[in-house]
């Protein structure tokens, strides 16, 4: 991890309001030992090694979501993810402390969880057959699928909601299906006035005539399963799933069809998932439809963002040029942007 204080990593002041923080919550960590930035995405994820224990501390900026750039509840949403995942027996981080720290002028949410040790470092899925993620995926996925129906009742029961509150309360974007899921996409598009994407939400929601709901109802939904967050051994034992930040409660198959994207075999996970579970989940082409259209929708709002003069993510992260790109080549391989040259307009 580099040496002593990396020139990018957190700043003493910061260091000692988490410490307290984190010794407030009866985390014992002694003197910071280490301290390094792994990731500068979204707000910067850094290592701090402690002399007790190691931890991994995840800050959030504005952020591009599926969801909403509201991201003053970013941080909350996280640690109720994470929460969420656990209750279904999901392998994630133990959180250690979350709340408020100043950083760079700005009030900004954090989350300490300890480190994941003897977690592979290297780009493994480009050295294994698709058989491999598809395995891990589905088993996450299956987990995620076991605590579903996810109403505000089972929420208040689970503990996640208190007696009185509204789904309207709940920090993670409430998506119960597909209509759902559609009616906010094409909410964002009208606000931007981008004809390409208003056109593309209507060429997607024709491709759902005929879909219902599952019986089963929603469930948490981590909406970003990919080999680089699931963190695995040498022998490929699932250690852990983390960035939660993109969960919603919403139709499962959204997240199966994530899955199949980000895939090297798009059928193999959708049909063992049907397989493991007996579920029948119908045709995956509106879901991952669906995924493209709400990959597509943050490219046009930080464009309709930049116009207005709101704060908007650094276009230098990581991963921005790589998502704009991606989304609008699914759009056009299933038909969904009459004009590519105004994709983004």
């Amino acid at each position: 991890m580099g040496g002593l204080f990396s020139s990018s990593a957190l700043d003493k002041a910061t260091l000692n309001v988490v410490q307290a923080q984190l010794a407030e919550g009866g985390v014992n960590t002694g003197n910071v030992l280490e301290c390094s930035l792994i990731d500068n995405d979204r707000g910067g994820t850094f290592y701090i090694k402690f002399e007790q224990r190691e931890t991994v501390m995840r800050v959030w900026d504005v952020h591009c979501s599926w969801w909403a750039f509201e991201f003053a509840r970013q941080g909350e949403r996280e640690v109720t993810a994470l929460r969420l995942a656990r209750e279904a027996g999901v392998e994630v981080p133990h959180i250690l402390a979350s709340g408020k720290v100043e950083m760079a002028s700005k009030t900004r949410h954090y989350m300490v969880s300890d480190f994941v040790a003897n977690a592979r470092e290297d780009d493994w899925e480009e050295s294994e057959p698709p058989q491999r993620f598809a395995n891990l995926a589905v088993a996450v996925l299956k987990k995620l699928a076991s605590n579903s129906n996810l109403t505000a009742a089972k929420l208040t029961e689970q503990g996640f909601l208190k007696e009185g509150e509204s789904i309207t309360d709940f920090s993670l974007p409430y998506m119960p299906d597909h209509k759902s899921v559609l009616k906010y996409c094409r909410e964002r598009a009208q606000e931007t006035g981008n004809t390409a994407a208003i056109a593309a939400v209507e060429r997607v929601t024709d491709l759902f005539d005929g879909v219902e709901p599952l019986p089963c109802g929603p469930c948490l939904v981590h909406s970003d399963i990919h080999p680089g967050n699931l963190l695995v051994d040498k022998d490929f034992k699932l250690l852990g799933v983390v960035d939660w930040e993109e969960a919603a409660i919403s139709d499962l198959r959204l997240d199966v069809a994530q899955a199949c994207l980000a895939s090297m075999n798009r059928d193999l996970i959708w049909s063992m998932f049907e397989e493991e579970t007996g579920m029948t989940l119908g045709e995956k082409k509106p879901w991952m439809a669906l995924v493209a259209i709400m990959r597509f929708m943050v490219s046009v709002q930080i464009e309709w963002y930049e116009k207005i003069g709101k704060e908007v993510p650094d276009r230098n992260l990581s991963g921005w040029e790589s998502l704009c790109g991606d989304a609008e080549e699914l759009l056009i391989e299933f038909d969904l942007l009459p004009n590519p040259e105004v994709a983004v307009a």
